[in-house]
């Protein structure tokens, strides 16, 4: 994709100031993949990566009033980046402390049956979270993480743009996340633990 001249940013950050969603969506397409491979140096991870650039995005657009104010984009983008990348850092050390402290509290007498159970209540939780999704959160969620399809399969197959698909799951994601922590009463990373390993 050709680069964009500095007037040309600047238009386009006035225009999604304003509420332009076709401004949006080029700002969007023009600085996500860079965005990602930033989060992929910070992260290490491309789950992490996916997210933050997920939420890099939909923090301009939340805020876009403010990008009337500024100068720098790709520099305003990786400030955000970083950011969100230090807020995941404190909730997963805070989550692994409490994951810790939980393992060192089981008793050594604790057997596969007993896990088995647990696991089969949490895939219970899962399913129920799954099903309270919004129709279209759910045949995003679906697709993707059910049937393996990447997000260009998946806006094809339903007929919307693929920053739309990252969106649905990404709310998804953050969904189920919240329904399976307040229904099990377990960490946040604990529940993403036994659910979503590979």
């Amino acid at each position: 994709m050709e680069n964009l001249s500095g007037s040309q940013e600047k238009a386009l950050l006035l225009r999604i100031s304003e509420g332009d969603e076709v401004a949006f969506r080029e700002i969007f397409n023009q600085y996500t993949g860079k965005i990602y491979s930033f989060a992929i140096y910070l992260t290490r991870s491309d789950f992490l990566a996916e997210e933050i650039t997920q939420e890099v995005f939909l923090r301009i657009w939340t805020n876009r009033p403010k990008l009337a104010k500024v100068d720098y984009f790709q520099a305003y983008l990786k400030t955000i980046a970083k950011n969100i990348f230090s807020t995941h850092l404190r909730r997963l050390a805070l989550e692994k402390g409490i994951l810790k402290d939980i393992s060192l509290n089981i008793q050594p007498a604790a057997n596969t049956t007993e896990m088995t159970v647990d696991n089969r209540e949490l895939q219970q939780i899962l399913q129920t979270a799954i099903q309270q999704l919004p129709p279209q959160q759910k045949n995003v969620y679906i697709l993707g993480r059910q049937q393996n399809l990447s997000y260009e399969e998946i806006a094809g197959t339903l007929n919307i743009s693929v920053h739309t698909v990252k969106e649905h799951m990404h709310k998804a994601l953050s969904s189920i996340r919240i329904y399976v922590h307040d229904k099990s009463g377990l960490p946040a990373l604990v529940a993403f633990l036994i659910l979503f390993k590979k």
